[in-house]
């Protein structure tokens, strides 16, 4: 194996959720690595500053704010997209999340917010696919990264950095049988679909993870980290490195597998 296997000169990558945290760090590890990009989040505002800073640093870009839960939003991006490179090669389904309302029992759950958690992670996963899928089994080559994280193995006591754990525990569980499935019926056309799966990842102050961990005492800072063997938070640009491998042709010989990216939880 050489060097050359981990480049992606000539690859076009979309990522989803990419304004900031792990989703820029994603981007920027793939056009480090040589791919030309179409990032969406529905931030606007901060996209386009990612937008920008991939840009001066000499990455070639198509930015778009869209929905991706919604279908009409995805077709344009990934319209967009073909039009402005011909090809996808790489997607990225890094949007999601676990919302803004800290709740910890299920009866507490409202119809609308199991709803917006389990289409923010699941449902926008199942569009990007639906809509990149065709594209890809005509060229017959193709790599799709999703995203589920160790909650989908769900937590005992605190709710630590998550906000409604109990839906977002469902959804990342969920997209490990939805990418093992899609992986099967993919493979035959030449694409490999894998997941990873992170844990505590502390991510750039303006980002959600990073303000709700500053909010915890020092003591419920503490017993996050206990429960890692590595002792420590991990950083989005480790999270990048698996995605890479896996975009790469050094995964060419993996579909269907989930890569935990926890410090050994």
């Amino acid at each position: 194996m050489s060097i050359e296997w981990f480049q992606l000169n000539g690859k076009v990558a979309l990522v989803t959720g990419a304004a900031q945290g792990i989703g820029q760090a994603l981007a920027t590890a793939l056009s480090t690595a040589g791919a030309r990009l179409i990032i969406t989040d529905r931030q606007a505002e901060k996209l386009a500053q990612t937008a920008a800073t991939l840009q001066s640093q000499g990455a070639e870009v198509v930015s778009l704010a869209a929905d991706v839960t919604q279908a009409a939003g995805v077709e344009g991006l990934v319209r967009q997209g073909l039009d402005a490179y011909g090809a996808i090669d790489i997607l990225v389904n890094n949007a999601g999340g676990s919302g803004n309302v800290g709740i910890d029992q299920i009866d507490e759950i409202s119809d609308e917010l199991w709803a917006e958690i389990i289409d923010g992670n699941m449902k926008s996963a199942f569009l990007c696919c639906r809509a990149v899928t065709p594209h890809m089994q005509q060229r017959r080559q193709g790599s799709i990264i999703n995203f589920s994280s160790l909650s989908a193995k769900g937590a005992f006591g605190p709710r630590g950095t998550s906000a409604a754990r109990l839906p977002y525990a469902g959804a990342k569980a969920g997209i490990i049988g939805f990418t093992t499935q899609l992986a099967k019926d993919l493979g035959p056309s030449g694409i490999r679909v894998n997941a990873v799966m992170p844990g505590f990842i502390l991510t750039p102050p303006d980002a959600r993870v990073a303000q709700r961990y500053d909010d915890l005492t020092a003591e419920e800072q503490a017993a996050m980290l206990s429960g890692i063997p590595l002792g420590r938070p991990g950083k989005p640009e480790e999270v990048a490195a698996v995605v890479l491998f896996l975009a790469s042709e050094a995964a060419s010989y993996v579909s269907g597998a989930v890569i935990e990216v926890g410090g050994g939880r």
